[in-house]
């Protein structure tokens, strides 16, 4: 049974259709890469998955439940995690408080007891803050736990967002072009780094990323959109070789 299956999906906005009929699913423990050109539809998809756009049509499901009618922090708590194209961090955070409000969500003690920092407060504060150390670590973070997040490179600010989205322990995460402006070698350690915590958390992956070259060689399965279209689906190396792939990506004589 897929982890992730996405139906017929449409979204409107006005006079523009973003998504059309979309349909794929994810197995389990997969990476599948989402790709298409710029305007294809991507993060609308994702938007849809995560719960920030109510599409028109379709259906959306996580190990066979129906995501559209939940809320989103309920799709959170049931282990969907995401990055985001332009990154969403609190610039004076330190780098650690960012990471641990990825497992905020997973807390059980109300308002009430936050007020008054009654023991599971602390408790709970205690595992995301030890949870975030273990995270910061794994991402060669560590040193920079107690920096402030403002000022620090774009490359490694893409690294501690990846660390907080991995702090909320998702069994689906939802990376948005976690590549872009980042140098070639930033790339490819940032493809090694990924690689490893999906194996090692035995975690479903959907990557949305214009860089072909980690797209590729990180994914099982990939995707292709265009103008809201799924236009292709497949091995990478067979996407690759897709003569409407290759259309929608560098057009055709005039």
């Amino acid at each position: 049974m897929p982890l992730l299956r996405v139906e017929e999906l449409t979204v409107r906005f006005g006079g523009v259709t973003a998504l059309d009929g979309v349909s794929f699913q994810v197995e389990p423990g997969q990476v599948c890469g989402l790709i298409g050109p710029n305007g294809a539809g991507k993060t609308t998809l994702f938007d849809c998955v995560s719960r920030l756009t109510r599409p028109q049509a379709g259906r959306v499901e996580l190990d066979g439940r129906d995501l559209l009618a939940l809320e989103p922090h309920q799709v959170a708590g049931l282990g969907v995690a995401r990055t985001f194209q332009h990154l969403g961090l609190l610039a004076s955070l330190t780098v650690r408080e960012n990471v641990m409000l990825g497992g905020h969500h997973a807390g059980r003690t109300g308002f009430g007891a936050s007020a008054l920092r009654l023991p599971p407060v602390r408790r709970s504060e205690r595992a995301l803050r030890a949870r975030a150390d273990e995270l910061l670590e794994r991402l060669g973070l560590a040193h920079l736990a107690a920096r402030p997040a403002a000022g620090l490179p774009y490359g490694t600010l893409k690294r501690v967002e990846l660390a907080r989205a991995l702090g909320a322990a998702p069994r689906l995460l939802l990376l948005d072009e976690p590549a872009s402006g980042l140098s070639h070698g930033e790339v490819d350690e940032l493809a090694g780094v990924i690689a490893a915590v999906r194996a090692d958390a035995d975690l479903t992956v959907l990557l949305v990323e214009h860089h072909m070259g980690m797209v590729m060689g990180l994914s099982n399965t990939v995707v292709v959109l265009d103008f809201g279209r799924r236009i292709a689906q497949g091995a990478p190396a067979a996407v690759r070789e897709d003569p409407a792939v290759i259309q929608a990506y560098l057009g055709v004589p005039a």
